[in-house]
């Protein structure tokens, strides 16, 4: 077998490492299907192969450094995939890039030569985001661990000082007793003093002053 062209039709699931073993294969096309998982490091080993096309696909990880191995690749197209990290490096992915320049197009997470991207800096940005993230999700977790602890010995010690002092358990159960006692003495004096000045008031206006006893006398 020298071709395999299985393109637009709708595909999924990884593409079959079995495939790798086609070593006499020239031509395969995959491309505009839905393939997902990542390309095989074993591909390098299909040193016949001339033409590989899997763009339009799902793919994603990094790009397997054995393609510099096929030293016969005059076509290669890992355009709109999610594929990431850095571009293995070689004079035959180069010269390859040189005649298709769009091979890499439509995967943002690739990096290095020769894109543009700088791996690099990109790396330390995403592990200092990742250091960051980290000691976040550490600092929040021993902030409950801590308060879970202190409500458990805060309790034990509430109920430990009622169980062995006496004095302090008996004037903690009379405290509602208290509270209820005080409540009602205020509410029932408030609610007396109205009447008690009204009734003082019908007093002073009833009883007769010296000025209409002189008038009646």
């Amino acid at each position: 077998m020298m071709s395999i062209d299985l393109s637009s039709n709708n595909l999924s699931g990884e593409i079959p490492e079995e495939i790798t073993t086609l070593d006499a294969l020239v031509n395969l096309n995959l491309s505009w299907n839905c393939f997902s998982g990542v390309v095989s490091n074993k591909i390098g080993e299909m040193q016949s192969l001339e033409s590989l096309d899997l763009s339009r696909n799902n793919l994603s990880g990094e790009i397997p450094a054995s393609l510099s191995n096929l030293t016969f690749l005059s076509y290669l197209d890992l355009s709109y995939n999610n594929l990431t990290g850095r571009i293995p490096s070689g004079r035959q992915l180069d010269t390859l890039y040189a005649a298709n320049p769009y091979m890499y197009i439509g995967n943002i997470g690739l990096c290095g030569h020769p894109l543009q991207n700088n791996c690099s800096r990109e790396g330390d940005v995403s592990k200092q985001g990742r250091l960051g993230g980290t000691e976040e999700g550490h600092g929040i977790e021993f902030f409950y661990l801590g308060l879970g602890c202190g409500f458990v010995v805060g309790t034990w010690l509430a109920f430990g000082v009622l169980l062995f002092k006496r004095s302090w358990r008996i004037a903690y159960f009379q405290l509602p007793d208290k509270l209820y006692d005080k409540i009602y003495v205020l509410v029932a004096t408030w609610t007396r003093e109205p009447q008690t000045d009204y009734h003082e008031a019908d007093a002073t206006i009833g009883a007769p002053t010296k000025f209409s006893q002189g008038m009646h006398e």
